[in-house]
């Protein structure tokens, strides 16, 4: 089972977007590509034209079917584009290595 993340990132209004596709094998990422470019309407209407996105798909026995067939896991826009939490003054309570 392979899984691919296919995003489209924006820097504001007016700017151009960013398309990316991160996949564990050649094979996802084309699958990711024809599944966005099949369904490039869906995302428009969630996100809008301009809206950036970040999606979980599952590239279904790729040995067999190619990038053909691909099932939606989840909508992971959330979580990819929350900003980072800020590190801890302390450091964050990480240890160095021994010598």
């Amino acid at each position: 089972m392979e899984h691919v993340l296919p995003a489209r990132l924006t820097a504001g209004e007016g700017s151009r977007p960013v398309f990316v596709a991160c996949g564990q094998r050649a094979v996802a990422n084309q699958a990711a590509a024809r599944h966005l470019a099949r369904h490039h309407t869906e995302p428009a209407r969630t996100y809008g034209v301009d809206g950036t996105f970040c999606l979980l798909l599952k590239v279904v026995n790729s040995h067999a079917y190619g990038p053909d067939v691909v099932e939606p896991v989840a909508d992971v826009t959330q979580a990819a584009t929350a900003p980072s939490p800020a590190p801890s003054p302390s450091g964050g309570g990480r240890r160095r290595a021994r010598s």
